[in-house]
């Protein structure tokens, strides 16, 4: 791009600029901002000209630059940046000028080219070009102008940050549209300003390019040598480009939830549940980051009223016209949550993740980042994987920073252990193809190690049988979040079975260096307050695991009777996942009872609150086909401790139900089912739209004059027709308590 002619005092200055072409106890912990995202802390209301202006995050390998954007006063112009910051296109760019005249620092522009090491430089894709707004705002120092061609109406991608008032571009050939100021990160502005600006024509990858014209006052890093190529390590990244504030929410996205499994082809259906708990309304963005390609778009985003829920459709088998997310390239979700600062006692946006895919279903609640420390985001357990030649096993991550990763896995297969490094980019997904690495059949465990924060996720699904199809075979499937923090001594499951014809089983492992002596207990629900579980020992030696089959026989439980299980692991951290899966029926036609699988691992934390975004009942099925239930587990040992629960079910026009109230002794547990509701029921029935649904669940334990919340909660919905279950332990509220933490037995 050119600049049109314009007055002789400025033109010198301007030629070389744009364009070139009480006694309440919460088992929750408050979060630093840092621990949110990748850079510095947020930004304050009070750095805003307007509370209901939109914050544009720009992370660069020089540190971060916050955005305030003038949303009343440049509407188009502030539109059309946000196109740009949401599909993802601003993310990798680097700035390829910072132009001087005289020496004295003039603008800072970007946003318009990527360089890569293979590649060299590509284009930012651009839309069609805006009109140029009169904002009645000044090219003052530190505000963010549009860059443009001699066309006044040019403007796309690109734009500057002005280093020192030039108000001359306010009337110069037309003006420039400032719709932005920097409100943090100036010392960093001003670390690039310092930086040499160098003329690159003759070098790579600028010489002989069809971007030659873009390298005449580049932006260096100190040790760069002018005489070799430019390459990434020493350009000005702008590593991703982020909305951290929404329009119209005094409240910056300072809550996160991932997850690192999506995936899109014309056999998936995969469906989103968010739901806001909280009493105000809440905004929210979701953001699809893809395994290759443009690594982040903002697939959905908006305000959700208080106490209420939303389906996003992400694919659907039935209708492959739906564009969501990408077709064929694998994604992780992150979903962020914005609340005003004046709110109390807020919540992040639950979410769940319901998905179809190899002709079974896998449910999962999204993994709540808050609370955790690096080290604990850096170590991840899968104490069960199953290597089967009629299978597909996958293994996918997320990576949390704004830094290169690099993931390791330790398979501990029957035939010894098999390590497997990946390198991850910033924010990217990745993973591995299990069933591809030449791994020994059957069951095995994983340690997953990463030199960046990361969240993990496992999915398993059968393949049907030889020369069939998938709609006419039964082909069980589970999905499981890792267990973080490299496993812990104590956890609990509220609801587990023992059942003929399934495998029933607690996969242990043990990472460590030293033995685990592992204590297992089975609590019944018929049990009196007094009575002590069954109760059995295992030994795990060091980097040993061990599958524990569960039978009613050994137990002593009559089969079908629904339990809950704790363990202890005195010292040593482990992992420990349930998994219970129909052998009788895998591979049988159609017409042939069908009970899908499910596998989770033992919750280790106690949330104030817990979330299941993917309720999903028929009211017109009668016969005990499906059954959705939510089994509670009291998590107080204390005798003189009481133990009360309500769950809510919230549905899309803001109704929300108190379905069960009660109270539970010391370690008792319960079985709750949607359908002997009858209040949720005839809202169920009432209209099809409200026939997905949230459900919360609230506990509270009472120590004399100290009130915990605190719940442990698991949600579980079979389907024998469709042949598909889910079973998830939700989504939590906040950073909630250990299960051994002295709150809940004050003997320990």
């Amino acid at each position: 791009m050119k600049l049109r002619r314009i007055s002789r005092a400025v033109r010198p200055l301007i030629a070389r600029l744009f364009g070139v072409n009480g006694t309440e106890h919460s088992a929750f912990q408050a979060l630093e901002s840092r621990q949110l995202l990748a850079g510095g802390p947020l930004p304050t209301l009070a750095d805003l000209e307007s509370p209901n202006n939109t914050v544009v995050r720009l992370e660069t390998n020089f540190g971060d630059i916050d955005f305030e954007l003038f949303n009343s006063d440049a509407p188009v112009t502030v539109a059309n940046f946000l196109t740009y910051v949401n599909s993802g296109r601003l993310d990798n760019t680097f700035f390829h000028r910072s132009a001087f005249t005289n020496s004295t620092p003039f603008v800072l522009q970007g946003g318009g080219f990527s360089i890569d090491d293979t590649t060299g430089i590509t284009a930012v894709s651009t839309d069609p070009p805006i009109i140029k707004e009169t904002t009645g705002r000044s090219n003052l120092q530190r505000t963010v102008a549009m860059a443009r061609t001699s066309d006044l109406n040019s403007a796309t991608s690109q734009f500057f940050i002005n280093y020192n008032d030039n108000t001359f571009l306010d009337t110069s050939g037309g003006g420039y549209a400032v719709f932005a100021r920097v409100i943090q990160g100036w010392n960093v502005v001003l670390s690039i300003q310092a930086l040499r600006s160098l003329s690159l024509t003759g070098v790579a990858p600028f010489q002989g390019s069809q971007h030659q014209s873009i390298g005449g006052e580049v932006p260096v890093h100190a040790n760069y040598v002018q005489s070799t190529a430019l390459t990434e390590a020493n350009a000005v990244i702008l590593i991703n480009a982020e909305v951290i504030k929404p329009a119209g929410v005094a409240g910056f996205f300072n809550q996160r939830l991932v997850m690192p499994e999506g995936f899109r082809s014309g056999a998936t259906t995969e469906n989103l549940e968010l739901v806001n708990p909280n009493s105000v309304a809440a905004g929210y963005q979701v953001i699809a980051r893809y395994e290759t390609g443009i690594r982040d778009t903002v697939i959905a985003s908006g305000i959700l009223s208080a106490n209420t829920s939303l389906e996003i459709k992400l694919s659907d088998s039935l209708n492959t016209a739906l564009n969501t997310v990408r077709s064929g390239v694998p994604y992780a979700l992150v979903v962020e949550t914005a609340l005003p600062s004046s709110a109390t006692n807020v919540q992040p946006i639950a979410a769940s993740i319901n998905r179809v895919d190899f002709g079974s279903a896998t449910g999962e609640p999204l993994f709540n980042t808050a609370g955790y420390t690096d080290s604990d985001l850096r170590t991840w357990l899968f104490p069960r994987i199953e290597r089967s030649t009629a299978s597909r096993e996958f293994m996918t991550w997320v990576n949390l920073s704004d830094q290169t990763a690099t993931v390791t896995v330790e398979f501990l297969t029957t035939g010894g252990t098999v390590t497997v490094s990946r390198t991850l980019e910033a924010y990217r997904r990745g993973g591995l193809e299990v069933f591809s690495l030449n791994l020994p059949t059957g069951t095995m465990s994983a340690k997953v190690t990463s030199t960046q924060n990361i969240v993990t996720f496992l999915s398993d699904w059968d393949l049907p049988l030889q020369l069939t199809t998938a709609s006419s075979y039964f082909t069980p499937a589970f999905g499981t979040m890792g267990a973080p923090m490299g496993g812990a001594t104590e956890g609990v499951l509220p609801d587990a079975v023992a059942e003929t014809g399934l495998t029933n089983t607690l996969s242990i492992y043990n990472p460590g260096s030293t033995v685990a002596v592992v204590t297992l207990n089975f609590w019944r629900a018929g049990r009196q307050p007094a009575e002590d579980p069954i109760t059995v020992t295992r030994i795990i030696f060091a980097g040993g695991r061990e599958d524990y089959a569960l039978s009613s026989g050994a137990l002593g439980i009559p089969a079908g009777e629904r339990f809950s299980v704790s363990y202890s692991s005195g010292s040593a951290a482990i992992g420990v996942q349930w998994t219970s899966v129909d052998e009788t029926t895998r591979g049988l036609p159609v017409g042939q009872i069908r009970t899908d699988g499910v596998s989770t691992l033992l919750a280790t934390r106690v949330a104030p609150l817990a979330h299941f975004g993917d309720g999903n009942f028929d009211v017109n099925r009668t016969d005990g086909s499906m059954v959705e239930r939510i089994s509670l587990f009291n998590p107080f040992a204390d005798p003189n401790s009481t133990y009360a629960y309500t769950v809510t079910y919230t549905f899309s026009d803001g109704t929300a139900i108190d379905a069960f109230t009660g109270s539970l002794s010391t370690n008792q547990r319960v079985d709750l089912l949607t359908g002997n509701s009858t209040s949720v029921r005839n809202k169920i029935g009432s209209n099809a739209s409200f026939r997905h649904y949230s459900v919360t669940v609230r506990g509270t334990g009472t120590q004399g004059s100290t009130t915990t919340n605190a719940v442990l909660a698991q949600f579980t919905r079979t389907d024998s027709t469709q042949g598909r279950s889910v079973s998830s332990l939700g989504s939590a509220s906040g950073f909630g308590l250990s299960v051994g933490d002295s709150t809940f037995d004050p003997d320990t």
